[in-house]
């Protein structure tokens, strides 16, 4: 009796020691991530000022934006109804038993994959038209009520995942609070730069000209544009009220991936029967990421290839476990639709090789008559993913020669005006300068910790984004619940595709956006893990508990510094114009209003480091892609004088030139100079552009920052 009550005690000892420490280790993280968020978490008492600054509510903007909330849920509805049609014909044999909230979003998710794929069809035909937008969104919706007319009850939450305690209210509030404050946001116009060079401003630009045909000098609208294809279609739903509910529409109408990644994290942890708590933990982690919110927010679209992804590796899981063939169509489905939404797909699909490979080794034990079947299936399935999004791929081979245009050009040749073999490598060389240019072993040793802690938005070396340190407090819990405990297949699965994905992040470009696709994953990774821990030492799973949800308390610090900096609420609400949002937020606008309003309707604009925004500009224009004065500095060598360098523009056609020139005078940053000449040259070439930019006699308006100049 006495060893008992030693051991007892020992044991005892041992789990307040395991508290201490993660308490300490998770502590020490927290703080050290909040000390590096001065600029954003750190000025919240003087953000939250920018958020009542004049009238709150207006009719016109919020009828645009309560139009553009009913564009999207019609939209929504569209998707499952489709959804719910193509999974009837699937229909694993595990699939009723499973979560009911991940089966409404799983059918949401293959909903949106098929109209994607309608629409690029569409594209080809001509047939970006109002009433073909009209006509499917009624042959959706048509679709949706005759699935839910087939239930006997519309999907609802189990009785057992009712929320009751005081810690489950808490986090479920915090976890909607980014929902909420990113749907405020995309209801504002547009200003994240991908999104005004071309998730909003090809879609504009393809309705105007009714198909998917390339846009000049637009070198993204040979991309896969799976997810603006959504865009397309709530833009035109939308612009029969107005143009701002047009852009309500279609903000919103991507900004749904948000709350259905969110579905699908805590339907996935419902479904392993992981308890409520520890559900909502890791939607909790994953709803606070700071660049998650920013990306529902701004109409980018990693969140949709997020959700993609998110449940290709959950069907790949099931598959693992039942290897039933309908899991892996599901999974083709998904890496379908994430391959039409972004390129990088690819090592996803290498990924999923490896498990399939693996999952092959295991069935040699257990059961060799079905190897070949097994490998045969895996690897078909794979190809009717890519199948599935060749359409894309396919179109850009025909248009430029290449299917991975614009990438990777000195190993697949493709050819398009604006694009060449030089760009493609400088592009490549950019890429690789996100997490620092000279990266050496202790840098990738310490990725976790850098992309966790000294991560910030807008720095191509400090990863452009924020992710928090929840994933990385949780990373121990979940090796240490591989390593000890018998976790469910799916999990095993799931980590071993974020470990490969990661790696292949680790390798490339490594921007937080492209890291995002592992993070839901990983949360319910980590969560199981936690239950496991928690069944043997439940005072350390509670704090576990306490911890990770404080950590998403730091994160969501930042999101609502994030928030207050644009403050979106009063035009979403009507209460500020949407020129007076644009010009707060955008330190170039007033010079398109003065294009757009005292300049006549056909003349040409040459922009030059505008961050080729289009999308405001009701002018033809010319701007290089991406590298934006790739022309003005050919052209400057090419002059002697800065009458020759005007000469040559009026020749080109160009009315008005309007350019950002701050660091294009400024010798240490300026993108003119040529390392390969002398500094006498170079200052010589530097002072024809400033005078051809700065040219009193033909300025139109000036600043420090940028000029506007008549050409003529």
């Amino acid at each position: 009796m006495a060893r008992s009550r030693e051991k007892h005690a020992a044991a005892k000892n041992d789990s307040g020691l395991a508290v201490v420490v993660f308490a300490a280790w998770a502590l020490l993280l927290t703080i050290a991530f909040l000390a590096y968020r001065g600029a954003d978490a750190g000025q919240l008492p003087q953000l939250f000022g920018n958020l009542g600054r004049g009238p709150v509510f207006g009719w016109p903007g919020f009828r645009d934006s309560a139009i553009g909330i009913v564009v999207a849920a019609l939209i929504f509805l569209a998707w499952y109804g489709l959804g719910s049609l193509i999974s009837s014909f699937i229909n694993p044999a595990a699939d009723e038993k499973s979560s009911r909230l991940l089966r409404v979003t799983r059918r949401a998710a293959v909903g949106a994959a098929g109209w994607s794929l309608v629409w690029f069809f569409l594209g080809l035909s001509g047939l970006y038209k109002t009433g073909v937008a009209i006509a499917l969104l009624l042959l959706g919706l048509t679709l949706a009520g005759w699935q839910i007319a087939r239930l006997r009850t519309i999907e609802r939450w189990d009785r057992e995942s009712t929320v009751s305690g005081a810690f489950e209210k808490a986090v479920i509030a915090f976890s909607l609070t980014p929902v909420v404050l990113a749907l405020i946001a995309a209801l504002a116009p547009p200003t994240a730069k991908d999104t005004l060079l071309y998730h909003f401003a090809l879609p504009k630009a393809f309705i105007a000209q009714s198909g998917n045909a390339p846009v000049d000098g637009n070198i993204a609208s040979y991309l896969a544009l799976g997810t603006e294809m959504h865009t397309i279609w709530a833009m035109l739903l939308g612009g029969v009220v107005s143009p701002g509910a047009r852009e309500a529409g279609a903000g919103v109408t991507v900004y749904l991936f948000f709350p259905l990644l969110l579905a699908a994290t805590y339907g996935w942890t419902r479904e392993l029967r992981l308890e409520k708590r520890w559900g909502l933990v890791a939607m909790l982690i994953v709803a606070t990421i700071p660049t998650a919110y920013h990306v529902a927010s701004s109409a980018y679209i990693d969140l949709a290839l997020t959700l993609f992804i998110t449940l290709a590796i959950y069907a790949l899981g099931q598959w693992w476990k039942t290897l039933d063939t309908g899991w892996l169509i599901y999974a083709a489905i998904f890496l379908g639709a994430a391959l039409s939404t972004k390129l990088t797909t690819i090592f996803v699909f290498a990924a999923f090789a490896l498990v399939i490979l693996l999952r092959v080794r295991q069935a040699k034990e257990d059961a060799p008559d079905r190897t070949a079947n097994i490998f045969a299936a895996g690897f078909i399935v794979l190809l009717f993913g890519a199948l599935l999004a060749s359409p894309w791929y396919l179109q850009t081979w025909k248009q430029t020669g290449s299917p991975i245009f614009p990438f990777y050009m000195s190993l697949w040749k493709g050819e398009a005006v604006g694009w060449d073999v030089e760009r493609s490598a400088l592009l490549q060389k950019m890429n690789s300068h996100y997490g620092g240019h000279d990266k050496n072993i202790l840098d990738y040793a310490l990725s976790p910790f850098r992309i966790s802690v000294l991560a910030q938005p807008e720095q191509a070396p400090l990863f452009d984004g924020v992710i928090g340190v929840a994933f990385l407090m949780g990373l121990p819990v979940l090796i240490w619940g591989l390593w000890k405990f018998e976790l469910p297949a799916e999990i095993k699965v799931g980590a071993g595709v974020v470990a490969v994905m990661f790696l292949f992040w680790l390798f490339s470009s490594q921007q937080i956006r492209y890291l995002l696709p592992v993070l839901p994953a990983l949360a319910v990774g980590i969560c199981a893990a936690g239950q496991a821990v928690s069944r043997k030492k439940k005072t350390l799973g509670t704090a576990l508990q306490f911890s990770l949800a404080a950590s998403a308390m730091a994160a969501l610090l930042t999101v609502a510094a994030w928030f207050s900096q644009k403050a979106p609420a009063r035009v979403a609400l009507g209460g500020e114009s949407r020129v007076s949002y644009l010009a707060r937020n955008l330190d170039y606008y007033s010079y398109y209003q003065v294009l757009n309003t005292e300049t006549p309707a056909d003349s040409r604009v040459w922009m030059i480091n505008m961050r080729r925004d289009t999308y405001n500009l009701d002018r033809p224009y010319f701007s290089d892609y991406l590298f934006e004065d790739w022309t003005l500095r050919k052209m400057v060598w090419e002059a002697r004088s800065a009458a020759e360098l005007k000469a040559k523009a009026k020749e080109l056609g160009f009315n008005y030139v309007l350019a950002r020139h701050d660091f294009l005078f400024d010798y240490d940053r300026s993108t003119l100079v040529d390392d390969k000449k002398s500094r006498k040259e170079n200052e010589e070439k530097i002072k024809i552009a400033k005078e051809f930019l700065l040219d009193e006699a033909s300025s139109v308006r000036a600043d420090g920052k940028f000029s506007l100049v008549k050409v003529f």
